[in-house]
């Protein structure tokens, strides 16, 4: 029976790892309908800092964080041994290093709850940081720009380009070789000790712990324990005390059943109930919990310091006018208060215009999406971005609303452009625009293109199109952002544009 507890424990991790990369496959252009986020919906971390930061979240999307929650306060870590896809990984790294005894380092254990503690008082203080540890956040991320590509190139090697979730054309990201190193980092920690990432740096598993630390469900080890050691020596997170195999960390443990089977009398067991020997958390110090706080606090006023220098452009603080959001991107301090950096949106773009910032942003903004439009343009049949944005921090809208959600505005460089600076025939920028947002005047005798600023949304068609190389005579900046205004307000916007269109060319 205990290995068979062992082998379901398996089964379902293996079952979470499958059905984690299905859903990262599914975030393709048709949508599919099915809850493609669902991994990050259900991650407490990652709502409980948006919430925080932003200080509002939806209530639907609270809903799906009650059944981790749930479990975390009857099974304490339970879903660190047999849900959590990067956990699934970080075993089967072990199992190639062949590391059987964890390193006994009882106070870097200690450092996930101090990450934890610095996580949440960024949030509390308005910063969204959960991206930068969240083990959820970090393996979507990786996937989506480290994996996804190189996937597609071999998809399309062995001849299945063309296939449904794996798009033809190929698909560029930035930040790649970072994204892979930083999973690498996360899995060659196997060398140092096992499930060392779990153990010592994981911040959600630091919260799976706080919530469980009255779980019913515990270990229990009855009176024919030998005390030999081995279920110490057999645990991956360290959680059994070496000195007395009959005391545990209930924080640590995951439920993972390893000292059920390496027990030779069979003492432990799983149960319901008071056991005396499970002690419930971690012993923190309160002036690094402190100190852990002071640091979070720090880094948001370094933030908001560096932030307040930025110019501000139709409401949107940007040190880069290419700063240009998904449509339906909430205001830029909200926006960044709830956006997680997961790429799931980036990952879903079917132009693959949507990359994570640079620069673009400051360092508040790094890895949030932009539209770089050369790369692609944000198309007008598409909200998918909007479909599988975990927080909100991309508000779903309607296609029919496309029109009036304005990203940016097109200006024309006229010493580049054909028309204006050679005065010869190209008519690419108005052929492509599906707004209309491109009208023809006469100059000096001949038709020039104008961009009539009302209507044009910053969606990037002519940017992309333009045959002017390298750089486009058709550039969107972000001055026609107005996703500070209500959709009412741009939809005013939009068709007073549509009203002077309709009238004579001047």
């Amino acid at each position: 029976m205990r290995r068979r507890l062992e082998t379901i424990r398996k089964l379902s991790q293996a079952a979470f790892l499958l059905l984690f990369g299905l859903l990262f496959l599914l975030t393709v252009y048709p949508p599919s309908g099915r809850p493609v986020d669902l991994f990050l919906r259900t991650d407490p971390l990652a709502a409980g800092s948006a919430l925080l930061a932003a200080r509002h979240f939806p209530w639907d999307r609270l809903l799906w964080l009650l059944p981790l929650v749930g479990l975390a306060l009857v099974a304490g870590r339970a879903f660190c041994g047999w849900i959590c896809p990067l956990g699934t990984l970080v075993d089967c790294a072990d199992g190639l290093a062949r590391r059987r005894r964890p390193l006994a380092l009882p106070g870097p254990r200690r450092a996930k709850y101090y990450l934890l503690a610095a996580l949440l008082a960024a949030a509390l203080l308005g910063a969204q940081l959960a991206y930068l540890a969240d083990p959820l956040v970090l393996l979507t991320r990786s996937f989506a720009l480290g994996l996804f590509a190189p996937l597609q190139a071999v998809a399309r090697a062995v001849g299945l380009g063309n296939h449904p979730l794996l798009p033809e054309s190929q698909a560029y990201y930035r930040f790649s070789l970072l994204a892979l190193v930083m999973l690498g980092a996360i899995l060659g920690l196997a060398v140092v000790g096992r499930r060392y990432w779990c153990r010592m740096l994981c911040p959600l598993g630091a919260l799976y712990g706080l919530l469980g630390r009255w779980a019913p469900v515990r270990l229990q080890v009855n009176d024919q324990c030998v005390e030999c050691g081995r279920c110490a020596r057999e645990c991956p997170t360290g959680a059994i005390s070496a000195q007395d195999p009959r005391r545990y960390q209930g924080a640590e443990c995951t439920l993972c059943a390893h000292c059920l089977r390496a027990c030779p009398t069979q003492a432990i067991g799983i149960n319901l109930g008071h056991y005396p020997g499970r002690e419930p958390g971690a012993d923190l110090s309160r002036r690094r919990l402190l100190a852990a706080v002071g640091v979070g606090a720090v880094w948001v006023a370094g933030v908001k310091a560096a932030a307040s220098q930025k110019p501000t452009v139709t409401g949107v603080r940007a040190g880069s006018p290419w700063l240009i959001r998904p449509p339906g991107a909430l205001a830029e301090e909200e926006f960044l208060r709830r956006c997680l950096r997961c790429q799931q949106c980036v990952k879903a773009c079917p132009t693959n215009g949507l990359q994570p910032a640079l620069a673009e942003g400051g360092l508040d903004g790094l890895w949030t999406p932009v539209l770089v439009p050369r790369l692609g343009a944000c198309t007008e049949h598409c909200n998918l971005c909007s479909q599988v944005c975990p927080t909100g921090a991309i508000a779903p809208f309607a296609i029919d609303e496309k029109p009036h959600l304005f990203l940016g505005t097109a200006k024309i460089d006229r010493s580049h452009c054909l028309v204006w600076a050679q005065e010869r025939e190209c008519l690419v920028c108005d052929e492509v625009c599906a707004y209309r947002a491109i009208e023809w005047r006469q100059d000096g005798g001949k038709g020039r293109p104008y961009v009539i600023d009302e209507i044009c949304t910053g969606c990037g068609l002519c940017e992309s199109a333009c045959p002017i190389q390298p750089r486009a005579a058709i550039r969107v900046y972000n001055t026609g952002d107005k996703r500070h205004w209500s959709r009412e307000r741009q939809r005013q916007w939009r068709l007073t544009g549509r009203r002077r269109d309709a009238g004579p060319s001047q």
